[in-house]
C-alpha cells in the first residue's frame, strides 16, 4: 500500500514537471521568431501574448506606412514643370488683394457727408485716398478721417457724395432695398467712388480660391517653355468688360479681368500679347482691344481673343458656339478657354447652366481635345435686383461638379469661384463700393479681384515668390 502511494506521488510529480516544461517552452518561442525571418511564417500566433502581438504588428505597420510614404512622395508640381515666377514682376494692381499688408486702390463709395465705411481690412495707416480716375488726392483731416479702422468722410469734404435723396429715390430703378428704389446706372458709380491705398495688420480669414496648378500644369508648362499659346474668353457682359474704365475710354483706362489676366501672364513669363479683333457684332461689339501689342518680353506670344457679348445667357453661348468660338479655334487654336456665363441665367435652373456649359466644352473638345478650360462662376449681383435668384446662387456648386467630372476623364477643367469670393467680400464692403452699375457689373477694383482669382486658380500666389 505504501509502495503504491509513493508510486502515485512520483507519477504526479513527473506529470507536473512535464507540464511546466511545456509551458516554459511555449513562452520562449517568441524570441526565436523575432530573430529569425525564416521561421516567421511558421509562427503559431496563439503562443504569443496579446501585448507582444500588438507591439510586433504596430511596428511592422508603422514601418510599412513609412516606407509607402517615402516611396510615393512626389516632386511638387511647380518643380515638376520648372515654374519660377517672381512677385516683383507683378503690376502693383495685381498684388494679391487677400495677402500681404497693403491694399492698393481699393474703392469705396459714400452716400452722404459724414458717412463711415468699412474697407476689406481695418486701416492701420493711410497711404492715399484719390478720386476714381486718380487725378485728385484727398487730404486726411480735411476730406476724411480714420475712425476705428474705418474711413469717414468729413462734412466739408471735397469727396463727392451722391446724397440719400438721390440714392434712395431713383425713378425707374431696377434695384430696391426696404421698398426704396435705389440708384443705378451703367458706368455711373465711379462718379462717387474713391480709391484707397492703406496698410493693415489683419490677415484674410475668409474664403480663398485654391490653386489648381496641378490641373493646369500642361498649359503652364507651355509658358515655362516659351511656347506660343492662345487664350480665348467666352461669356457675358462681365467678360466683355462692361463698366471697366478701359471699355468706357476714361481714366485710369484699366482693362477688365480678361485683359489684366493675360497681361499678367505676359509679365510673369516674359511674353508678348497679340490682340485679335474678331469684328464680331451681336447686341454690342465684342470686347474692344488695343491696336498695338502688349510687350513684356519676347520668349513667346499669347494670342488674346475675347468674344463675350453683354446680355448673353449660357444658351446664347451654345447657340453661337460655331461662329464665336469654333471659327476662332480653327483659325487661331485654343490652349485655354475661359468660360464665364451665368449672370443672365437667373431665370433657369443652375442645372441648365451646367448643361449648357457642358455642351460648349464638349464642342471645344471636338475641335481640340487637349485644350484646358477654366469655368468662372459669376459674382453675386445686387441682392435687391432681379438678377439675384436661388438659381444664380446654385450655379457654382453645379459647375464644380461639372469640372470634377471632366477631371475624372483626364481633362484640365477647374472653376474660378467668383461667386464665393464675392460673397466673402460683401461681408466687409457694401455692393456699391465695388460695383460698376450697382446691379451686376464690377468696377475697376473688382475686375482686379476677378483677374487675381483667375491667376490664383491657374497658378496660385503661393507659387509666385
Amino acid at each position: 500500500m505504501l509502495k503504491l502511494s509513493r508510486m502515485l506521488l512520483l507519477l504526479g510529480t513527473l506529470l507536473l514537471a512535464g507540464a511546466v516544461a511545456v509551458s516554459f517552452a511555449a513562452c520562449v518561442k517568441t524570441p526565436t521568431v523575432e530573430t529569425s525571418d525564416e521561421t516567421t511564417p511558421e509562427v503559431d500566433e496563439t503562443t504569443a501574448t496579446p501585448e507582444t502581438t500588438e507591439e510586433e504588428t504596430t511596428e511592422e505597420e508603422t514601418t510599412e506606412e513609412a516606407t509607402t510614404e517615402e516611396e510615393t512622395t512626389t516632386t511638387p508640381v511647380d518643380e515638376q514643370i520648372g515654374l519660377d515666377v517672381q512677385a516683383e514682376d507683378l503690376n502693383e494692381i495685381m498684388q494679391n488683394v487677400f495677402g500681404g499688408t497693403t491694399s492698393i486702390k481699393e474703392t469705396v463709395m459714400f452716400i452722404d457727408k459724414g458717412d463711415v465705411k468699412s474697407l476689406l481690412f481695418p486701416i492701420e495707416s493711410m497711404i492715399s485716398v484719390t478720386s476714381y480716375n486718380g487725378n485728385i488726392t484727398y487730404e486726411e483731416g480735411r476730406d476724411y478721417v480714420i475712425v476705428d479702422g474705418k474711413l469717414q468722410v468729413t462734412e466739408d469734404s471735397r469727396i463727392p457724395c451722391i446724397t440719400s435723396a438721390v440714392y434712395y429715390n431713383y425713378d425707374g430703378s431696377l434695384i430696391h432695398k426696404d421698398g426704396k428704389p435705389l440708384f443705378w446706372g451703367e458706368s455711373r458709380m465711379k462718379n462717387w467712388q474713391v480709391a484707397v491705398t492703406y496698410t493693415h495688420e489683419d490677415n484674410w480669414e475668409g474664403y480663398l480660391q485654391e490653386s489648381q496648378l496641378e490641373v493646369y500644369k500642361d498649359f503652364v508648362k507651355k509658358l515655362v517653355d516659351g511656347e506660343d499659346v492662345t487664350v480665348l474668353f467666352y461669356g457675358d457682359s462681365i467678360t466683355y468688360g462692361a463698366n471697366s474704365s478701359y471699355n468706357d475710354n476714361v481714366a485710369p483706362k484699366q482693362g477688365a479681368y480678361p485683359m489684366l489676366f493675360v497681361q499678367t501672364l505676359a509679365d510673369l513669363f516674359g511674353y508678348t500679347v497679340k490682340y485679335v479683333n474678331t469684328g464680331l457684332v451681336a447686341s454690342m461689339p465684342c470686347h474692344p482691344v488695343p491696336t498695338s501689342d502688349y510687350v513684356a518680353g519676347e520668349r513667346g506670344t499669347i494670342t488674346y481673343i475675347n468674344t463675350a457679348i453683354g446680355g448673353w445667357t449660357s444658351q446664347n453661348g451654345v447657340d453661337n458656339f460655331d461662329k464665336f468660338v469654333g471659327d476662332q479655334v480653327e483659325k487661331y487654336g485654343c490652349d485655354l478657354l475661359v468660360l464665364a456665363f451665368g449672370m443672365n441665367d437667373g431665370q433657369v435652373s443652375a442645372g441648365v447652366t451646367k448643361s449648357n456649359d457642358k455642351k460648349i466644352i464638349d464642342s471645344l473638345y471636338a475641335l481640340n481635345p487637349n485644350a484646358a478650360v477654366m469655368i468662372v462662376s459669376t459674382m453675386t449681383p445686387h441682392s435687391g435686383s432681379d438678377w439675384d435668384s436661388n438659381n444664380t446662387k446654385g450655379q457654382e456648386r453645379q459647375l464644380l461638379v461639372l469640372a470634377n467630372n471632366y477631371r475624372k476623364d483626364g481633362k484640365a477643367v477647374a472653376v474660378a469661384c467668383m461667386n464665393s469670393v464675392s460673397k466673402e467680400v460683401q461681408k466687409h464692403k457694401t455692393f456699391n463700393d465695388y460695383a460698376g452699375n450697382n446691379i451686376n457689373h464690377p468696377n475697376d477694383w473688382f475686375y482686379r479681384v476677378y483677374a487675381q482669382t483667375l491667376l490664383q486658380t491657374l497658378i496660385g500666389y503661393e507659387y509666385i515668390q
